[in-house]
């Protein structure tokens, strides 16, 4: 086998391990409404403050990075499944959003962030994320 056939450890900064270059795209799901977008992002073990969104009329882009905390004395993976990391992904929309009336908030490892439709053309925003239930 080669190589790229393992998961490769690219570089060790105690406690933490960054597995991949490639960013990620955490599990989403995507609402419309009459008034709005809502998605809603699977983000357990990040810290929210590390998210930048970044709205558009007619898009969004979502980054962040989730850490893995290594155990320590770690002789050998059995198995790796969450995924970490830089992550990274766009989401176009068929009609245009309103970003500056956009909202996120963050709550039990799920990030919701709101989109209202535009009623006229907009400019890009970052969207801040708060804390809370």
């Amino acid at each position: 086998m080669s190589d790229s056939s393992y998961i490769r450890i690219l570089r060790t900064r105690l406690p933490y391990a960054q597995f991949d270059i490639r960013p990620w795209s955490p599990p989403l799901n995507i609402f419309e409404t009459d008034r709005e977008i809502i998605l809603v992002i699977e983000l357990a073990g990040v810290d929210p403050t590390t998210v930048q969104i970044e709205a558009y009329p007619e898009r969004v882009r979502i980054t962040g990075v989730r850490q893995l905390a290594l155990p320590p004395g770690l002789r050998r993976l059995h198995r790796m499944e969450i995924a970490a990391g830089m992550f990274q992904f766009e989401i176009p929309f068929e009609h245009a959003v309103d970003p500056e009336q956009s909202s996120a908030r963050s709550f039990h490892g799920l990030l919701e962030i709101r989109l209202p439709f535009a009623r006229h053309t907009l400019r890009q925003v970052v969207i801040p994320v708060l804390e809370g239930e």
